[in-house]
């Protein structure tokens, strides 16, 4: 993909979006002057949208989640059209390496952290530059499972999974497959349960085809400290932590040379028991790649 214009207004459209995730171009563009015309800027957020630079926002609860992890696996496209009929199943993922394939479903959770690691545009440093053993040593905080949620905020969460969807919108979902909120309550119960989520969302300078990907699993006393590390990338990262270690979907540039980094981490004793993997076909409800 060639170059995209106005990266650096995308990106500071991103951030507000992180931190207001019902903010609209037309008040985006009102608060931040940062373009010719709310039209101007609408056209340019549609584009960077449809070339994948970044996604849409999305409300996130680490409740129920249980990840699965195979090797060997004898037909992987088999194994992923069963995930694609199993309503159970969110994300799937076929991969060549140390792992032939990991699922992730709803049910008994084994998950206690996840997030899309924001990023730094420009950046301070590339996948091959992730550096973090001169901090502390000190384990990521554990997701806060949200006490307290009554039935409507349940449904709430589910109407308001892409929180910038109109309520208008909301409230027809809620009409046909639920209780029949009204807009007063879906923003009200909406503005409660925010405080317990994170809102995610992409930012991918070259757009998310534009890059390789590395699955990675590996156990590190510097947890907070990766994180910090992660920020500096321009481009999302995915990170989870599953009992006692962590899973790292990375997009780089070259693989050989983020896999050999990582070897040399675990050399020098940063990380631990280090697994890597090459993605090669998924599926997540909103998105398939293949046949």
């Amino acid at each position: 993909m060639q170059k995209f214009r106005n990266l650096g207004t995308v990106y500071l459209y991103f951030l507000n979006i992180l931190k207001n995730p019902r903010i609209s171009v037309t008040d985006f563009f009102s608060l931040q002057n940062v373009y010719e015309s709310d039209d101007g800027l609408r056209i340019l957020i549609n584009d960077a949208s449809k070339l994948g630079i970044i996604s849409k926002p999305e409300i996130i609860c680490n409740v129920g989640v249980s990840f699965e992890f195979l090797k060997p696996c004898e037909n992987q496209l088999r194994l992923l059209k069963e995930c694609k009929n199993d309503p159970v199943i969110t994300y799937a993922i076929a991969l060549c390496g140390d792992y032939d394939f990991v699922s992730v479903r709803k049910g008994a959770s084994d998950l206690k952290f996840m997030d899309r690691v924001c990023p730094t545009f420009p950046s301070k440093a590339t996948t091959c530059e992730i550096a973090f053993g001169e901090g502390k040593k000190e384990k990521l905080q554990e997701d806060r499972y949200p006490h307290g949620w009554d039935d409507i905020d349940w449904e709430v969460y589910y109407l308001m999974k892409d929180p910038s969807i109109p309520l208008t919108e909301a409230i027809k979902k809620s009409r046909k497959e639920g209780t029949g909120l009204d807009r007063k309550t879906i923003r009200k119960h909406f503005e409660k349960i925010l405080k317990d989520c994170r809102i995610q969302m992409n930012f991918f300078p070259k757009g998310y085809k534009g890059y390789e990907q590395l699955f990675l699993t590996f156990r590190t006393e510097y947890e907070t400290g990766l994180y910090s590390a992660l920020r500096k990338l321009d481009r999302t990262s995915f990170l989870w932590k599953v009992h006692d270690f962590l899973v790292l979907n990375l997009f780089v540039d070259h693989y050989c040379a983020t896999v050999r980094h990582f070897k040399e981490l675990e050399e020098i004793g940063l990380i631990q028991a280090l697994k890597v993997s090459i993605p090669n076909r998924h599926y997540t409800p909103f998105e398939v790649d293949f046949d």
